[in-house]
């Protein structure tokens, strides 16, 4: 069975593991792991940041920015179609008691001047806009670079405005690996990135910001229950996952090769587009008489198993367990499927 459903079902190498063994550990409760202070060093280093915080998970990253950014009734601007929006299980309204406001965007770039009309509109009847969230790479656009030259523009927007901008980066890599730019720390004022996809670590996030908001946002961390003691254990395996990341575009260049297969021969009317954007994803585009769900079971029938996102969109996740020499069965398999659809 190929599992396309996701990079986060890989499975760590030996090496990872190991680096589990050999780690130095302390409780990091006390802020004295130097495993855990290692890695936090080093990420806020690499994307020009004050300081790191190691959490469990994106998304307690960005609802840890969210309230620290944010105060309850205000409002943030993302994307209509972001993760944060609609898939943290409503934790933006549990937790900071916020709303989101949508903002049109085209693979995750917002719209500029939507967006300075939405802040000249937030007047007496509207709620404070405090946040603007972004994503990097675009998840529903099918894993879209958003491009440095648009968060560049949008920081000095959020500056001019006194707003904060969260970059929500949980694919970050396969951006900065795209478009060789990682000084997000110069134009934003928090990001989080996932060691778990396609890093090929288990477990782990990072938050990203200044040291007053890391020193508030470990605060949070503390009351989301997410404080841990011997953490270089799971930090280690993130810092060995980060060290092999320029291996992300060989997930890039398996992914075209699955898609020039499809988009050559692939013939069914049922299938509206077959579509990639340039890094790790191909979506399959059904149409709206037809159920995804029928696809889904025959891709699985033939050993793909492959993802819905969405009502009519199937997604294939090529991640670091999909060797290249898997490539062609995989394409085969996908276009003996379609025929059966």
């Amino acid at each position: 069975m190929y599992d396309l459903r996701s990079d986060t079902v890989t499975k760590p190498s030996k090496e990872v593991i190991q680096s589990a063994l050999d780690a130095e550990l302390g409780d990091d409760e006390y802020i004295e792991d130097p495993t855990v202070n290692n890695l936090e060093n080093h990420c806020a280093e690499l994307l020009s940041f004050e300081k790191g915080l190691f959490v469990s998970s994106g998304l307690m990253g960005n609802q840890i920015s969210l309230l620290i950014h944010n105060e309850p009734g205000t409002e943030v601007i993302t994307p209509h179609d972001s993760h944060i929006k609609n898939y943290e299980h409503g934790a933006a309204a549990f937790l900071s008691r916020v709303q989101f406001r949508d903002a049109q965007n085209i693979d995750g770039e917002v719209d500029l001047e939507f967006i300075e009309k939405l802040i000249s509109k937030s007047k007496i009847h509207k709620p404070q806009i405090k946040t603007i969230s972004i994503e990097n790479t675009h998840l529903a656009s099918g894993g879209s670079v958003v491009s440095f030259d648009s968060i560049k523009s949008l920081s000095d927007l959020s500056r001019r405005h006194d707003l904060k901008l969260h970059v929500d980066g949980a694919r970050i890599w396969h951006a900065i690996l795209e478009d060789n730019n990682k000084n997000y720390g110069d134009y934003c004022d928090s990001l989080t990135f996932c060691f778990s996809k396609a890093l090929g670590a288990p477990i782990g996030s990072m938050l990203l910001g200044s040291k007053e908001f890391i020193k508030e946002a470990r605060e949070y961390r503390k009351k989301l229950g997410g404080g841990m003691r011997q953490v270089g254990v799971i930090a280690s395996m993130a810092s060995k996952a980060l060290e092999n990341r320029e291996c992300i575009l060989e997930d890039h260049v398996k992914a075209k090769k699955v898609y020039d297969f499809l988009v050559i021969n692939l013939n069914n009317e049922k299938i509206e587009s077959v579509v990639y954007k340039g890094t790790n994803m191909i979506f399959i585009n059904i149409i709206s008489e037809e159920d995804p769900n029928k696809l889904l079971d025959i891709f699985y029938k033939n050993s793909i198993n492959a993802g819905l996102i969405g009502d009519k969109s199937i997604r294939l996740v090529l991640h670091k367990d999909i060797s290249s020499d898997d490539i062609d069965d995989i394409s085969n398999r996908l276009l003996h499927s379609s025929s059966e659809f």
